[in-house]
């Protein structure tokens, strides 16, 4: 593994969570006379021709041809027909090109095989695309044994046997049995148990349990070393919040929402911001904006202790006695939450981070004393329970490019749902830092670098240059995939390795010369619709950089052509960043 020139930076913080850190064809109607024209790039990429045109349904025609039913153009590891393997439809919708998306879950046994999803492009009848695999020989020699010395009660302690008999869940804990599939494709069964506890620590996501042994088989596991308040279990529930033209205000107090008004502010960077907030019936004014789907609220900690005082969070809601705000951290806040739910609904019509018009809750004024004597310095911030709460300590609640990317980890928790663990978690946080480029780009009228966290006064990663900054005493940032390492901390290296696809991004947009490659930019608005549409339709949780490239390279074949010159960037930068 090569090593890369150590340079004088500024040290980086990395956060725990956020920033840092054989059935019959049925219906089928294909006409055999029509020949499949097909080129298969990779084991987990096919595209062209891969079927004679149908008039069966898509998610139909994709299943016969993933049981090798039909001829098809689909690689040898993209279909399986085996006794006990079977599929079923997770998602069948129009793409961003309106076509027909078909997502398949391989089963066996009635079981899930753990990560093993087909996504698949059908246009009139035909199938275009199919990108991931699927497992085989799964009734070998080697094959799935029965054999269970833990049982499904078993594993549902895991969650206490970890975090302690006295938690509070915000969620029912379950336990599905799945097939699960590691690196050396040996499959097992294994329980997978989902979780969420926010005290005594605040713990969400999965680990799959091997059912012989009881060996953890993955750990999926965003972890922060203090618990949620009362409050944000009760909003993260939905048994508690304010409401659009009668819902309590603050804790503790009986004011209700008269409407909304035009508020006001200056905001962290000396900007003089407008924004919406809301009336109350005590004649005071709060910034919670119920007029964006199900509201966007601000609420000060007031340097509440996250070490110690966390039953104090959120927070109450900023006020002020007239419609002009002073804090300015809580203006900024405010002012970035409703930026970007701008940007997502007008670029690309999402309605918040879960296209349903999910409430967004931000959070300043954050402290934790395990990280900083001083309240207000602490640089840190963070995305909780999968968005429901977005953290800010005082120096990042102005940085634009933060706000950005922590909203877009809650889209990806919505749409992909990446793994936070590995490959697929490093591509989840470089997703977010993509987008914090976007949302920078975007509230600064056109102007950005490729710098995260600066109007923080620090930078905590580069796009541009990786390696100029400091990951830890030791390493710098990685610009190449020859660089990736799988640590043993920070669940696999998710901030570290997410830098590689950060280079790669770069290099689409602005183009420039690595590792002896050459590539022609195609400008910031292409790059982020790329990423964009490849975490919403094309990415599966368990995605990897390859099939990322995979993705990528997909969207660019179809919105300008697999000779152009989008195409060819796209190409160009992953070659360049050593992506297979």
């Amino acid at each position: 593994m090569s090593m890369k020139k150590k340079r004088q930076v500024l040290s980086a913080m990395a956060l725990s969570v956020g920033l840092l850190a054989g059935s019959g064809l049925g219906a089928m109607n294909v006409e055999a006379t029509t020949s499949i024209e097909a080129k298969i790039q990779e084991s987990k990429q096919s595209i062209g021709t891969l079927t004679a045109p149908s008039q069966s349904k898509a998610a139909e025609l994709v299943k016969a041809a993933v049981k090798g039913e039909i001829e098809s153009g689909l690689s040898k590891s993209q279909k399986n027909n085996e006794s006990y393997v079977d599929y079923r439809v997770l998602e069948e919708v129009k793409d961003y090109k309106g076509q027909d998306l078909v997502k398949l879950q391989q089963t066996y046994k009635g079981h899930d095989v753990f990560g093993k999803v087909l996504v698949s492009q059908v246009n009139e009848g035909v199938i275009k695309t199919a990108l991931g695999d699927v497992a085989k020989n799964l009734n070998g020699k080697k094959g799935l044994k029965e054999k269970q010395n833990l049982s499904k009660e078993d594993a549902s302690s895991y969650v206490t046997d970890t975090y302690g008999e006295d938690i509070e869940t915000l969620k029912e804990t379950t336990v599905e049995k799945v097939v699960y599939v590691n690196e050396k494709e040996k499959a097992s069964y294994g329980w997978k148990v989902d979780f969420s506890v926010a005290a005594p620590s605040f713990a969400e996501g999965f680990v799959i349990l091997d059912t012989k042994k009881g060996e953890v088989l993955l750990n999926a596991v965003k972890e922060m070393d203090q618990a949620l308040s009362d409050d944000a279990i009760q909003y993260a529930k939905g048994e508690k919040g304010p409401g659009n033209g009668g819902g309590k205000g603050k804790p503790g107090s009986d004011a209700i929402v008269v409407g909304p008004v035009t508020g006001s502010g200056v905001d962290k960077n000396g900007n003089s911001r407008t924004f919406t907030a809301s009336e109350m019936s005590d004649g005071t004014y709060e910034l919670a904006d119920y007029t964006r789907g199900q509201g966007i609220l601000t609420y000060d900690a007031n340097y509440a202790d996250l070490n110690r005082e966390y039953r104090l969070y959120p927070g109450e809601l900023l006020s002020s006695t007239s419609t002009t705000f002073s804090d300015d951290e809580g203006v900024s806040a405010h002012y970035l939450a409703t930026s970007v739910y701008e940007y997502y609904l007008g670029e690309y019509n999402r309605n918040s981070f879960d296209n349903n018009g999910q409430q967004v809750k931000s959070v300043v004024h954050a402290w934790d004393s395990s990280s900083t004597n001083d309240p207000e310095n602490w640089f840190n911030a963070a995305s909780v329970n999968d968005g429901a709460m977005l953290i800010y300590g005082d120096p990042l609640a102005g940085a634009y490019d933060v706000a950005g990317h922590e909203f877009t980890h809650a889209v990806t928790s919505s749409e992909s749902d990446l793994i936070y663990s590995g490959q697929s978690g490093a591509l989840n946080e470089a997703i977010s830092d993509i987008f914090g480029v976007a949302i920078e780009k975007y509230v600064n009228n056109g102007s950005f670098n490729w710098t995260i966290g600066e109007q923080s006064g620090q930078v905590f990663r580069s796009m541009s240059d990786p390696s100029s900054i400091q990951f830890s005493s030791t390493l710098v940032y990685p610009d190449d995939y020859d660089d990736y390492q799988n640590l043993s901390y920070d669940n696999g290296g998710v901030h570290f390795n997410s830098s590689i696809i950060n280079k790669a991004a770069y290099l689409m947009a602005e183009g420039g010369s690595h590792n002896g490659v050459s590539v022609s930019g195609i400008g910031e608005e292409k790059t982020f619709d790329l990423f964009y549409y490849a975490n919403v339709d094309l990415l599966t949780a368990d995605a990897t950089f390859e099939d990322l490239r995979n993705a990528v390279e997909t969207v660019a074949t179809d919105l300008y052509g697999a000779g152009s010159t989008e195409y060819q960037a796209v190409t160009n930068a992953f070659d360049a960043t050593l992506i297979p």
